[in-house]
């Protein structure tokens, strides 16, 4: 399997239970990973995964509130396997940076591994 990655995607957006994180927002990073199958070597771009409708992808959905950040993965996996049926899997991690908890904590994540039969 080849594995494509984008790593520390920086989003500011409004996801959160809580009514001030869904009105001043949060800052989030999302690393995400596509496994294709790679029996050949890449020469184009139709070969593999465009990493920049990847990035658009998730952009697009960090833009959705949502009030739970599993809902927000499975959302975004969704949309990249439509795009990507060539997905065998896909990985991705969102955390929410000093979730408001009430005392220092770094970050919060939650983490999404889904495989395809296809």
């Amino acid at each position: 399997m080849l594995t494509i990655s984008l790593e520390e995607m920086k989003f500011h957006a409004g996801h959160g239970i809580y009514p001030e994180e869904k009105i001043i927002g949060n800052d989030f990073i999302v690393d995400v990973s596509i496994g294709i199958e790679g029996k050949e070597a890449v020469a184009d771009l139709s070969q593999t995964i465009d990493y920049v409708k990847v990035y658009e992808i998730i952009s697009k959905e960090m833009s959705k509130p949502t009030t739970v950040l599993e809902s927000l993965a499975y959302s975004c996996v969704a949309c990249i396997k439509r795009e990507f049926p060539q997905s065998k899997a896909i990985k991705i991690k969102i955390s929410k940076l000093h979730p408001p908890m009430g005392g220092e904590i770094g970050k919060s994540s939650i983490t999404l591994d889904k495989t395809f039969d296809n």
